[in-house]
């Protein structure tokens, strides 16, 4: 049985986000990480970027997702230079997790050095620093994949607390920045929905909402919204495969 997907997945909790993406594409947003310091137990960093996963579509509901996603094919994902995150050891004796306090002490002592520190976007604990009530705290599962963004101008990284002036309220969506991963019919592998969202999901293929795909000012043609509707998958029918 193989370990990995034949897809890149993008998952959230939000049908109107998976709107939004079949209709702008990809939208690059902060997200704010947790990586080791010496300074404190946990540095958080505000790092834009879009992350997929790449995980086995039988095991993609054990996870802490979302019920909502989009499968896009590998060949997408190397083109548009998706690379893995690095797991490092939740032991600050091991030398990759020590490799990631230098950079985080980099990143606290001149921010503008970012080549100092970038690895801290491609770079994740195994567990997580700080458990989540109700989360799986085992980053490892995830085998994450990211687009991250070099840290200049709109995108240059934040600090915790900068992060959390440009979140505002966590149920406003977040603020995108730069421009969003455009994505054609051919990209999509699958559409992830919720059973009783696919009537909807299926009304907004054909209605007049949705005038182009993917963030590309191109045509959506009939023949295309037929092409798209082949996509769908059922959440709740993955779960019956666990």
């Amino acid at each position: 049985m193989r370990i990995y997907s034949s897809s890149f997945f993008h998952f959230t909790n939000n049908f109107d986000a998976i709107k939004g993406i079949m209709q702008n594409g990809f939208n690059v947003t902060f997200c704010l990480e947790e990586v080791y310091s010496l300074q404190k137990k946990v540095l958080r960093i505000g790092i834009p970027m879009v992350s997929f996963c790449d995980v086995p579509l039988n095991f993609i509901t054990a996870n802490n997702y979302g019920d909502f996603g989009i499968g896009m094919s590998r060949s997408w994902g190397i083109e548009h230079l998706l690379q893995p995150v690095m797991y490092y050891p939740n032991n600050k004796e091991c030398q990759s997790t020590q490799m990631i306090i230098d950079a985080s002490n980099e990143f606290i002592k001149n921010r503008k050095a970012s080549s100092a520190y970038r690895i801290l976007g491609y770079s994740k604990p195994l567990k997580k620093i700080i458990p989540r009530k109700n989360q799986n705290d085992n980053n490892y599962i995830e085998r994450e994949w990211r687009k991250v963004y070099k840290s200049f101008g709109p995108q240059r990284w934040k600090t915790e607390k900068e992060y959390k002036l440009y979140r505002g309220q966590k149920d406003s969506p977040k603020k995108h920045i730069g421009f969003p991963l455009r994505f054609g019919i051919n990209d999509i592998d699958c559409i992830i929905l919720r059973k009783e969202y696919i009537n909807s999901f299926i009304e907004y293929i054909f209605s007049e909402e949705l005038n182009h795909l993917g963030g590309k000012n191109v045509e959506f043609s009939t023949r295309d919204r037929q092409i798209l509707l082949s996509k769908i998958i059922q959440y709740e029918s993955l779960e019956y495969n666990l």
